[in-house]
């Protein structure tokens, strides 16, 4: 049984990916944290197979915390679970000792073969960014923000358009004829495709970019 610590900033989402396997997968996701920064602990409590890992959380985000656990010393292979398929964040990653990397999206398949992998020391990448990954070792970097803008729906773009002119939450509800969970949950994945960390930096991001 390979035993699988997950660490994500959502517990619902951690929960979820714990349901999907059986005892007959041969994976347990025998811990689940929200904070990377209580990883060390768990290691020294329990024998982990495969650390899964968010690169977007607060308090210590994905890359922090690998470098919190090489200066610890604890030596257990990474397989980072994300959404972000930009090159500059799959670089960082790897620099940062991971093993593979695997987006949110990925099928239960998917995402056994590459728990099964990673625990045997072998690298994954989702079938997603192979071509990104080659074409960088190849050379050709591309444009890591036009990739990045790209992956924004026309509804996000409106937001972020809302964001910028100052409108809190209950305007932009207002302004859209959406709910504010909606718009609370937008927010919180313009955050994720974009990698910035709070309001300040969306903005300044949108405007270098002209997003709005």
């Amino acid at each position: 049984m390979i035993k699988v610590l997950l660490v994500d900033d959502h517990q619902l989402f951690g929960e979820g990916v714990r349901s999907m396997f059986k005892p007959t997968d041969g994976i347990e996701i025998s811990r689940i944290t929200t904070n990377g920064h209580q990883i060390p602990s768990i290691l020294e409590e329990e024998k982990i197979d495969v650390i899964l890992m968010d690169i977007s959380m607060p308090n210590i985000d994905g890359i922090g915390a690998m470098q919190l656990l090489k200066q610890k010393g604890f030596d257990v292979p990474i397989l980072m679970l994300t959404m972000h398929q930009d090159m500059k964040y799959i670089k960082r990653t790897l620099e940062g000792g991971a093993q593979g990397y695997i987006l949110k999206d990925a099928s239960k398949q998917e995402l056994t073969e590459a728990i099964q992998k990673v625990s045997r020391r072998e690298n994954y990448f989702h079938p997603k960014i192979n071509n990104q990954i080659f074409n960088f070792l190849r050379g050709d970097k591309g444009s890591s923000d036009v990739d990045l803008v790209g992956q924004l729906s026309d509804r996000e773009k409106e937001i972020i358009g809302c964001i910028v002119k100052g409108l809190n939450s209950k305007a932009m509800a207002d302004t859209l004829f959406i709910s504010e969970h909606t718009v609370k949950t937008h927010r919180r994945n313009i955050m994720h495709k974009l990698g910035v960390k709070n309001t300040a930096e969306l903005v300044t991001f949108s405007l270098e970019k002209g997003i709005v």
